[in-house]
């Protein structure tokens, strides 16, 4: 997105497009890995799981909070601040899971969790490359 600022309408869709596309990416790589950690069998570590996510929480909060005022402006912005957004979702949900595993030592909360994130992930990657190939066409 950064390296978009004050280029043309065309490479800002092409930004956009890899933001969606690298973001796809996350979200398969997150169910893939849902997967190994299913045939497997790991056990995941709550307190770790919640220490790393709220550092990542507090870093994405304030990058959202920077992007929110410029997110309806161009293609570029809206995919970095909805790419943030599904961060931040993640970040919360892998504290959840962390809790609960603490709370329970039930290890599948982290594999129902990171199903949902992946799925989540994929499904913000789908809104971000739809936009991108409306600004495309839009800046033909």
């Amino acid at each position: 997105a950064l390296a978009a600022i004050g280029r043309s309408a065309n490479f800002k869709a092409k930004a956009a497009t890899l933001s969606g596309s690298l973001l796809m990416l996350v979200g398969i790589g997150v169910l893939a890995d849902v997967v190994r950690r299913a045939i497997v069998g790991t056990t995941p570590e709550g307190s770790w799981m919640i220490a790393i996510a709220l550092v990542a929480l507090v870093v994405n909060v304030v990058v959202l909070r920077l992007l929110s005022k410029q997110r309806r402006d161009e293609v570029h912005i809206r995919a970095a601040w909805i790419f943030t957004r599904a961060d931040i979702v993640a970040n919360s949900a892998v504290i959840a899971s962390g809790v609960a595993v603490l709370l329970t030592s039930i290890g599948y909360f982290d594999l129902v969790v990171g199903a949902a994130i992946g799925l989540y992930v994929v499904k913000e990657a789908l809104e971000i490359l739809r936009e991108a190939k409306k600004a495309r066409i839009e800046s033909e």
